[in-house]
């Protein structure tokens, strides 16, 4: 193979360089997962490094199964002891292998996000909250944070002095969910690296033996790696392995998520003798997208400079439109879908809408439906987090580990077998009482002392003699582990309760999916066990789903990264929407960079044709109206007029939004018909102008007073006997009966 000719220069220096450490700062586009494929078989096919001496860490499954089919293909002969993996998958591997040195089953259950909010909401119900009561949501941020700084409960000293609301009962829920996971043997995600790090840090003869096992650890998008994943590195390096990284701080996106942004930053620090070499050539996007991507990123303080340039010049301009209303917005990008798609030029699979939440979809899915464009969503509700997937999982899992509760309390009840929450809830009493899981006492319960009625006990030994008969075969690995658990749900009657929903049809196609799943694994991986497949099924993230189809996708920014389209819109560029104000209320500064490199992010997914779309609507969690984000200016976009008469709109040297005459107005109510970009108030049809202190009369709720007076028509209001509502101020059954 000639490295020369295939790879720029600066590609061809990083792949083939000797430095012990390196960094490769590589741009978007710029060919990244392309010199970490071609470094790796480098190291194999010129350096005689063997596969299984070489550990590469990627930031999803997806791009860990591209990079070793592409390397594949480069060496031209399959490579099955090759180490491609994400963190958390490496992890679970390795405990698999190590983690009975701490008295801990290797046949453990990963929990899901799902399954860890279900334990939790369990616990706070046990401190006798309701389960949708706001400690739940307190408690889960606080689990995630501790466990982020590697504390589990007895490393936290009960608090004396409650710092925030909740501690106290916070770090009670922290230690029942804690003791629930072990009776289950059962761990959650963040658990796969503190337990890894844990025998690694305490047992010296395995990290001996794992850190001589790799001469060289490489990390793909290096710039998301947070100080769990970073400690758990290092731990696996010796002082002779070779650490070759990639990333782009410009792209660190998952601060939130524990993303630290100095590991890369700093890494010259760490390792004196590093290399850097930077990628700059952007092989995706047009020169005119890439001019403005560089003027947004270059406001920016905390970053390693760099400018991305093309070949590809020339190029459409940005477009950058504003629009009166939620819906206009969508119905201008919908209608530029249908032009572009019925030019010839583009297929619906080539083009993507983009937004910073996933709220805002909801009127770009309306108005794409309304004309009957294909479209799917990715980043919300994944294949695996489906009701009905997530019943035949919980089967599944049972399989397994029989201690795992969560998955036998959802088993238990789908089909639907008239087990009340009562019966459940003696259940687990009795259960834990004889200290034994749910699974393992319905097998052994005794019918004559049981507080649960022998109905339902009887019930539950059918279902786990059931299961118990498909355990044993698929032990036994002589059958086609698919084929035997599919016949457990048929024979459980799980399919009869499926169809007699409205859309049981369409669930039982997914169901059928994920059969055809489990077979597709098991050809590939004929000598994989069922443990294996439900461990890949957990550590999917939603980029892992991603297929193309013809249809437009929609998705967040954050679940666009690493993806490229030749049509990118990027919707609802509004100040608060984008940049987020909840994100900066909170992080400040900081978090600004970040929506920055968000916005970046965005911009650098489009290859020909980019859109920048924002509108003017009263906006009710902002309380006023929105204004175009401080984003376009940045970037040195020009905002194009649509549908009206053309006037100049641009911003301040401060970045405030200013209008033709050059005088700056605030996102207030605006009454000049004329301007495209502000929208009126609908006059009330019941003619009240009202005012706080307003006496008031509703057909239903009776006599109240007018407390507040929103933008958008919504008014508050006090009333006598039904306390406090949000009401519309022109409803037909409101009247005025007294001034305030």
């Amino acid at each position: 193979m000639n490295y020369k000719n295939e790879l720029n220069e600066k590609q061809y220096s990083a792949v083939v360089t000797q430095k012990q450490h390196v960094r490769v700062v590589a741009g978007a586009g710029s060919g990244k997962t392309r010199v970490l494929t071609y470094r790796i078989a480098y190291l194999m096919d010129v350096m005689k490094v063997y596969p299984d001496e070489i550990l590469a860490f990627t930031f999803t499954n997806k791009v860990a199964k591209e990079m070793h089919d592409r390397v594949v293909l480069l060496l031209g002969e399959d490579i099955p002891n090759l180490k491609i993996k994400t963190f958390h998958s490496f992890a679970a591997y390795f405990l698999r292998l190590e983690i009975h040195n701490i008295n801990f089953p290797s046949a453990f259950t990963i929990l899901d996000e799902d399954d860890r909010d279900h334990i939790i909401k369990d616990c706070a119900t046990k401190l006798g909250y309701s389960k949708r009561h706001e400690i739940v949501n307190f408690a889960t941020n606080y689990i995630s944070n501790k466990k982020l700084k590697e504390q589990y409960p007895s490393d936290i000293s009960d608090p004396t002095k409650e710092e925030f609301k909740y501690e106290k009962d916070c770090l009670k829920i922290y230690q029942m969910y804690e003791e629930t996971k072990n009776r289950m043997y059962a761990l959650d995600f963040d658990d796969l690296l503190l337990y890894t790090i844990y025998i690694l840090k305490t047992f010296p003869r395995i990290q001996h033996k794992w850190k001589s096992k790799f001469r060289h650890i490489l990390v793909d998008e290096f710039q998301d790696t947070n100080d769990t994943e970073f400690k758990m590195l290092m731990l696996l390096k010796d002082e002779d392995t070779s650490l070759y990284v990639v990333g782009d701080p410009d792209q660190t996106i998952y601060t939130w998520r524990g993303a630290n942004q100095d590991i890369i930053l700093k890494l010259d620090s760490t390792f004196k003798d590093i290399e850097t070499i930077i990628l700059n050539q952007n092989y995706r996007s047009t020169q005119k997208i890439l001019n403005s991507a560089n003027s947004l990123i270059s406001h920016n303080r905390f970053r390693i400079k760099k400018d991305l340039f093309t070949n590809l010049l020339g190029g459409d301009a940005i477009i950058c439109k504003g629009f009166n209303s939620y819906s206009s917005e969508a119905e201008y990008v919908v209608k530029e879908i249908l032009r572009l798609k019925n030019s010839g030029r583009y297929a619906y699979k080539d083009i993507v809408i983009l937004y910073r939440s996933n709220y805002v979809s909801l009127d770009f899915e309306k108005a794409l439906m309304s004309s009957h464009i294909p479209y799917k969503i990715f980043g919300g509700l994944k294949f695996y987090q489906r009701k009905e997937i997530k019943d035949v999982l919980a089967y599944m899992r049972l399989l397994v580990n029989i201690r795992d509760d969560s998955a036998f309390e959802r088993a238990i009840n789908v089909p639907k077998r008239g087990i009340g929450e009562v019966s459940i809830a003696k259940l687990k009493n009795e259960a834990s009482n004889e200290h034994l899981s749910l699974y393992e006492y319905v097998q052994k319960a005794d019918f004559e002392h049981s507080e649960v009625s022998k109905k339902v006990l009887n019930t539950l030994k059918v279902v786990v003699e059931r299961i118990d008969m498909t355990r044993k075969d698929v032990e036994k690995n002589q059958e086609a582990y698919s084929s035997l658990i599919e016949n457990m749900i048929l024979d459980l009657n799980y399919y009869d309760e499926v169809l007699k929903l409205e859309d049981g049809e369409e669930r039982m196609e997914n169901i059928k999916a994920l059969f055809q799943d489990m077979r597709n694994y098991l050809r590939k991986n004929p000598d994989s066990s069922f443990a294996d497949y439900l461990q890949e099924t957990a550590l999917l993230s939603s980029q892992d789903e991603i297929v193309d189809t013809e249809s437009v996708t929609l998705m967040t920014v954050h679940t666009a990264k690493g993806l490229e389209y030749s049509v990118v819109f990027v919707v609802r560029y509004n100040e608060t929407v984008f940049p987020s104000y909840r994100s900066m209320e909170s992080g400040g500064y900081d978090s600004l960079e970040e929506e920055r490199r968000l916005a970046y992010v965005a911009m650098t997914r489009a290859k020909e044709k980019l859109y920048i779309t924002f509108n003017s609507s009263y906006s009710y969690s902002a309380k006023d109206f929105l204004s175009p984000s401080q984003f376009i200016k940045e970037a040195n976009i020009e905002i194009n007029s649509y549908n009206q008469t053309k006037k100049s709109y641009h911003f301040d040297d401060d970045g405030f939004f200013i209008n033709q005459d050059n005088v700056y107005e605030p996102p207030k109510v605006f009454v000049d018909k004329n301007k495209f970009y502000k929208e009126e108030i609908p006059p009330a049809t019941n003619n009240i102008n009202w005012k706080v202190g307003d006496q008031v009369m509703h057909k239903n709720f009776g006599l109240g007073v007018v407390t507040k007076v929103e933008g958008d028509g919504i008014i508050e209001v006090d009333f006598e006997k039904e306390g406090i509502k949000s009401l519309v101020g022109n409803h037909r059954f409101l009247s005025k009966v007294g001034k305030s």
